[in-house]
């Protein structure tokens, strides 16, 4: 059977269906959530959805596919983690346990794995050296030193506020942009599209 028919694809469907039913929620207001947590759900769904859809384009072997939902498992899971302890996250902000910093560091490995895998490896080279920068740039010659940050500092300020990975494209992506792409999506179906041009 080819890959929409099979066990895996109709579970890929449904994940797809419950993230649009979020998303609509959240936009029509039938779920408010603070917007720290709507751009991790949206984070951890986009990587629940990317890749095993990755892995399945690709036709990956049997053990490139479990690990791809092993990593999707886990980027959905730092959502989770995020939504159950957001008080605490917000209580702690700039003083991560040693947990926070174990699900942070997580975060920013299945981001910069997801880019590699959907983007190839430009993007998150660049952005891998950059946070090397963050991490490092303290040694570097003058006039490109900087102060220095520390670890924890880092791992607060790119996983759990909202200018590292749920920055800005995020907010945008989360509440406009996925909405437009679902309704495209929802016009091309139903021919709507077909009917506009003719």
């Amino acid at each position: 059977a080819s890959f929409p028919g099979t066990r895996e694809g109709r579970l890929l469907f449904w994940i797809a269906v419950a993230f649009s039913v979020f998303q609509i929620a959240t936009a029509l207001g039938l779920l408010i959530l603070p917007s720290q947590i709507v751009r991790a759900v949206h984070v951890g769904f986009l990587t629940l959805l990317a890749f095993p859809l990755v892995a399945a384009a690709r036709q990956a072997s049997l053990p490139l596919r479990i690990a791809s939902w092993v990593l999707a498992a886990a980027g959905f899971g730092v959502a989770v983690y995020q939504w159950v302890f957001y008080r605490d996250l917000i209580i702690r902000a700039g003083y991560p346990t040693d947990a926070d910093l174990v699900i942070g560091t997580g975060l920013i490995a299945i981001v910069l794995v997801a880019a590699w895998r959907i983007m190839g490896p430009a993007l998150p080279i660049i952005a891998g050296v950059f946070l090397a920068y963050c991490l490092f740039g303290q040694i570097l010659p003058s006039p490109f030193a900087h102060r220095g940050y520390g670890f924890d500092q880092v791992i607060d300020h790119m996983a759990f506020g909202t200018e590292g990975i749920y920055g800005i494209p995020i907010y945008v992506s989360s509440t406009y942009i996925f909405l437009f792409i679902l309704f495209g999506a929802f016009l091309e179906r139903a021919g709507m599209i077909r009917f506009f041009n003719d």
